[in-house]
């Protein structure tokens, strides 16, 4: 948590008039220095900032700043963040195009309803940080957004759009983690740890995007599964929750159309549900490759019977399979 002191020297009209030309500066891309700020373990002193309205920036559009302010909104373009100690911040609704971050601590901040495009974080920390409603992940002219050595542990993770970024050494930690969708990302090196509820990892070949590279040295060792899906990824280099709720099926596609014929002529209810959940695996591009990842737990709300009967399919299915 940052002091209150730490907040409240931006409430007065010098603090108001400081955080305007700290903004300005970081838009127009020019330096800090000269402004008194002090530093705070290596990095420029800015924790507890609180980003002014976009509408008083204007005034700086005639003293030779450029800053663009969309709406309610504050623009950076082709810019370069580096060693800014931002704990704390109130940074709602920030836009970042084909700009940089590194070495920079926005701990515990407000960044909710950022949006990036071809944007790269590095070297930073947002633990605890708000990015709800974010848009972490983007696909802009080509580029897509990276995330390299980033700690997100227990940040609220809850974006809005994580769409083809690249994620390497990045720790999600005990990160708020429901409903994300990680769509054609790549992974590498990563950690996820904690309650994981409703999370897609889509790594499906889909039109008109480039496939993600397959998913490397992810570690959900520490992490608990609750409807979380894997898509288009073989997970041979992927360690899986070491619980028996969780298993690992090869070859997800033969084993959901061996299935389907193993419930041929079955109709009670477990079948049917099972039967749903196989063909689904079916909908969409893959390959023999995909892996599918059972978890017990998320078909008992089907009782025992759907249980059962899951294992015993998912099974022998997959053994004839990999024969």
């Amino acid at each position: 948590m940052v002091a209150a002191g730490l907040v409240a020297r931006w409430r007065s009209p010098d603090g108001q008039s400081l955080a305007e030309e700290v903004v300005a500066r970081l838009v127009a891309g020019r330096g800090l220095e000269g402004l008194g700020l002090g530093s705070h373990a290596g990095r420029v002193d800015l924790r507890g900032l609180l980003a002014p309205v976009p509408s008083r920036l204007r005034r700086f559009e005639s003293q030779g700043w450029f800053v663009e302010v969309l709406g309610d909104l504050i623009t950076f373009r082709n810019v370069q963040w580096r060693g800014l100690d931002l704990s704390g911040a109130q940074l709602p609704g920030l836009r970042f195009f084909g700009s940089r971050l590194a070495d920079c601590r926005l701990d515990g901040a407000n960044c909710h309803d950022w949006r990036l495009w071809d944007t790269e974080v590095a070297d930073c920390s947002f633990a605890r940080a708000s990015l709800r409603e974010a848009a972490v992940g983007t696909w802009h002219e080509d580029r897509r957004n990276a995330w390299r050595r980033v700690d997100f542990t227990r940040a609220d993770f809850g974006v809005r759009t994580c769409w083809e970024a690249v994620f390497e050494d990045c720790d999600f930690s005990g990160a708020k983690m429901t409903g994300v969708e990680f769509s054609q990302c790549s992974l590498t090196r990563c950690r996820f740890a904690g309650q994981l509820r409703r999370v897609v990892f889509d790594g499906r070949d889909l039109p008109g995007r480039p496939a993600p590279a397959p998913m490397s040295k992810v570690d959900f060792a520490a992490a608990t599964f609750t409807d979380v899906t894997f898509l288009g990824f073989g997970l041979e280099d992927v360690t899986l929750p070491p619980e028996p709720d969780v298993r690992l099926y090869r070859r997800a596609r033969c084993v959901a159309r061996r299935g389907i014929r193993m419930l041929e002529g079955d109709g009670s209810l477990p079948a049917q549900m099972l039967r749903a959940v196989l063909e689904d695996c079916l909908r969409g591009p893959g390959s023999d490759s995909d892996a599918f990842v059972f978890v017990r737990r998320d078909f008992l709300s089907g009782g025992p019977e759907l249980v059962a009967m899951a294992e015993e399919v998912l099974g022998r299915a997959e053994a004839e399979c990999l024969t």
